[in-house]
C-alpha cells in the first residue's frame, strides 16, 4: 500500500452522547494538530446514527480515539467501541478525556480499548496513529497507558501541552458548525486559548498571548459570522495582566464582538469591579459563575457566591450561576442551601440565571458515602441513579422544573406566560409543593413527544 493511500485514510474521533452541545474542543485540538491527515469528528449528541457512521468510517481506519467523561456517556463509548472494533478487527482504539485518565484500568480491562491518553493527547495520539498504521505496538508511546502482562495497567507520567508557540490554530472546518448553530439557536462559538488551572491542584497552566487569541478571535468572527464567542477555559483569569491585555485588544479591534467567559466566585471577587467594567466594556455580556458543585453554600462560601453576584451586577454584567446539587445526608443539604442562594441572586439581578441541576459524576472526587463504581457500566448508573431518599428526589425535581420554567423566555401562548409568571412567584414564597402547572406541563409533552420532559443543559 502506498504511503499516499495510507494518508488517506480516515482518523476518526468521536465525541460520545451527552448533555448539552459544547464543542468538542479536545477533539478538535487533537485534530488540529495532524496536518495533512484525513481527520473526521463525528458527534454522538448531534448526529442521528452515530454508531452506523462511525461503524463505516472506521471500516478503512487505523485509529478510532474518543473523549470520555464519567457517567452516562461512558456507556455510548463502550457501545460505538464495539461496533467499531467488530467492523475492523484491526482498529486501534484509544480513549481520552477525564475517564480515561483517571481511571485507565477501569477503559482498559474492557477489551475494547487499547491505550488511555492520561495527559495532553495532541503528541500522544498521533504517535499512536503512526504505529497502527505502521503496525507497530503502542509500547513506549509517551502519555499512554496500556494493558501488561497479568492484567495490570501501565501508566506513564501524563504528557504536557506544547509550547503555546507550537499549538497548531483550532481548524473548525473539522466541525459542522452549522449544526452546533441551529441547536444553539445562534452563531455561538466556544474557543480555549488556555489550558489547566493556575493553583496547586490543577494542572500546569498555560496560554495563547493576547494578541494572537484576539487575531484568531477576529478572523473567526468575519468567517463565520459569529454573534458571539464562549471562551471555554478552566483558568481564564489564571492571569490577570493577560485579562487585562486581552480586553483592551478587543477593544482597540473596535468590533464589539459579544463574548462570554467563566470563572469562580473568588476569582471575580479578586478581579475586581473596575476589571470587570473593563470586560463588559470589551464585549464581555456575560460571566458563567463555577459554583463549587455538591458544595453547601453556608458562611464563606454563600458570601462568596453572592459577594460575586452584586460585583457583576455593579459592572452591568449578566450572571449564569448554574448550583449541581447531591442527594442529601447527615449534616449536608446542598439542595436548600443551593436554592436558598439562587433566590437570592434571582432578587439581586432579574438577568441572572440560576438553573438547578443534579450533580454529574467527577472522577476521583467520588461520593464518600458510597463505595467506588467498579466498572464503567456502574460510573453510568450512578449518575442515573435517584437519589435514596424520594422525597428528596421530589423536591429537587420540582425545584429543577421552576428555576428552569422561570428564566426560560415568557413565550407568545398564554398558557406559557401563565406558568413563568407562576414559576417566578413560587421561587420568590419558596413554595414548591403542589405544583399543578408541572404536571399539566410535563404531561403535555409526554403527549406530544411521547417522552418524559427534563430541563436541559444550556452551553
Amino acid at each position: 500500500m502506498t504511503e499516499r493511500r495510507r494518508a488517506r485514510r480516515p482518523v476518526v474521533l468521536y465525541q460520545p452522547r451527552d448533555e448539552g452541545v459544547r464543542m468538542p474542543l479536545g477533539l478538535l485540538a487533537v485534530g488540529s494538530a495532524m496536518r495533512g491527515r484525513h481527520v473526521v469528528v463525528v458527534d454522538g449528541r448531534l448526529d442521528l446514527a452515530p454508531e452506523a457512521r462511525v461503524v463505516e468510517l472506521t471500516r478503512e481506519a487505523d485509529c478510532l480515539g474518543l473523549t470520555v467523561r464519567s457517567g452516562r456517556p461512558l456507556r455510548d463509548a463502550v457501545r460505538v467501541s464495539a461496533a467499531a472494533r467488530a467492523a475492523n478487527r484491526r482498529l486501534r482504539v484509544v480513549w481520552g478525556g477525564p475517564h480515561a485518565r483517571f481511571r485507565p484500568e477501569q477503559c482498559l480491562a474492557t477489551g475494547l480499548v487499547d491505550a488511555c491518553v492520561v495527559g495532553a493527547g495532541e503528541v500522544s495520539f498521533e504517535r499512536a496513529l503512526d504505529a497502527s498504521r505502521w503496525g507497530r505496538t503502542l509500547e513506549g508511546i509517551p502519555g499512554l497507558a496500556l494493558r501488561g502482562a497479568g492484567e495490570t495497567t501501565t501508566v506513564p507520567p501524563p504528557v504536557t501541552p506544547p509550547p503555546p508557540a507550537e499549538v497548531a490554530a483550532a481548524a473548525y472546518a473539522l466541525l459542522e458548525l452549522e449544526r452546533y448553530f441551529e441547536v444553539r439557536g445562534g452563531r455561538r462559538l466556544d474557543y480555549c486559548g488556555s489550558r489547566g488551572r493556575g493553583s496547586a491542584d490543577g494542572d500546569a497552566w498555560w496560554a495563547l498571548p493576547p494578541d494572537r487569541v484576539v487575531a484568531e478571535v477576529g478572523e473567526l468572527a468575519e468567517r463565520y459570522r459569529l454573534e458571539a464567542v464562549l471562551f471555554q477555559e478552566e483558568d481564564f483569569f489564571g492571569d490577570l495582566g493577560r485579562v487585562d491585555a486581552l480586553a483592551r485588544g478587543l477593544l482597540d479591534e473596535g468590533r464589539r464582538l459579544p463574548w462570554e467567559v467563566g470563572a469562580r466566585p473568588e476569582q471575580l471577587l479578586v478581579a475586581g469591579q473596575d476589571r470587570l467594567r473593563l470586560l463588559r466594556e470589551s464585549g464581555c455580556t456575560r460571566m458563567h459563575v463555577l459554583v463549587a458543585p455538591g458544595a453547601v453554600l453556608a458562611g464563606e462560601s454563600r458570601r462568596e457566591v453572592l459577594e460575586a453576584g452584586a460585583l457583576l451586577h455593579g459592572a452591568d454584567l449578566a450572571g449564569r450561576f448554574v448550583f449541581e446539587v447531591e442527594a442529601p445526608r447527615r449534616g449536608h443539604d446542598n439542595l436548600s442551601s443551593a436554592g436558598a442562594v439562587a433566590r437570592s441572586l434571582m432578587a439581586l439581578d432579574r438577568r441572572f440565571e440560576t438553573p438547578l441541576q443534579r450533580r454529574r459524576v467527577y472522577p476521583p472526587d467520588e461520593d464518600p458515602s458510597a463505595a467506588p463504581p467498579a466498572d464503567l457500566e456502574a460510573w453510568a448508573a450512578r449518575e442515573e441513579a435517584p437519589w435514596p431518599d424520594r422525597r428528596a428526589e421530589r423536591r429537587l425535581r420540582r425545584r429543577i422544573f421552576y428555576f428552569s420554567e422561570a428564566q426560560r423566555p415568557a413565550g407568545r401562548r398564554p398558557g406559557q406566560r401563565l406558568v413563568r409568571a407562576m414559576a417566578r412567584l413560587r421561587i420568590r414564597l419558596g413554595v414548591f409543593v403542589l405544583g399543578f402547572e408541572r404536571r399539566a406541563v410535563e404531561a403535555s409533552a409526554f403527549l406530544r413527544t411521547g417522552r418524559t420532559r427534563r430541563a436541559g443543559w444550556r452551553d
